[in-house]
């Protein structure tokens, strides 16, 4: 199981890494103010460029990334659909730079976001629009196939569908 998990990532002659073909973990996402914080938890899949952020707690909410972004949030009967942004998972990790040892950094769309890689992605951080400190710990890392049905949005077609530029 280390063995494959070490194929998690493959460092380049260049220092970059890149994601597997296909990835899924855990993870905890936090979001830090000067107030409070707040806590997700859920899992990301990934298959050759597509993601899916399934979000398990506090709410449920599923973010797919593929040609375009399509978030559904099931408790407001919404989905909002956008164009895809530069800030993916694997653009972060394709345009990393090692800082020290396990440490990356990366920027894209004006946000620095620093990573640990230690065998396997561990954390990445960044601020948000709004200054808030967002941490996003991944745990149980697997490289598998992934069925390609999982990457199509599905909701129910009697939400509200917001399209944003």
């Amino acid at each position: 199981m280390k063995k494959l998990l070490v194929l998690l990532f493959i460092i380049v002659a260049s220092y970059s890494l890149t994601l597997p073909k296909n990835y899924e973990a855990n993870f905890t996402q936090t979001i830090t103010d000067k107030n409070k914080k707040l806590k997700y938890t859920g899992e990301i899949f990934y298959k050759n460029g597509k993601i899916l952020w399934k979000y398990n707690y506090p709410v449920q909410k599923f973010i797919w990334i593929t040609d375009k972004v399509y978030v559904y949030e099931p408790d407001l009967l919404q989905v909002t659909i956008s164009p895809k942004p530069k800030f993916t998972l694997p653009n972060i990790v394709k345009n990393a730079k090692k800082i020290k040892e396990d440490i990356y950094e990366a920027k894209i769309d004006n946000k620095n976001v620093v990573f640990k890689f230690d065998k396997t992605l561990q954390f990445l951080k960044y601020k948000d629009q709004m200054g808030n400190l967002v941490t996003i710990k991944f745990t149980n890392q697997k490289v598998k196939d992934i069925n390609d049905s999982l990457f199509i949005p599905k909701y129910p077609k009697d939400v509200d569908i917001i399209y944003q530029r």
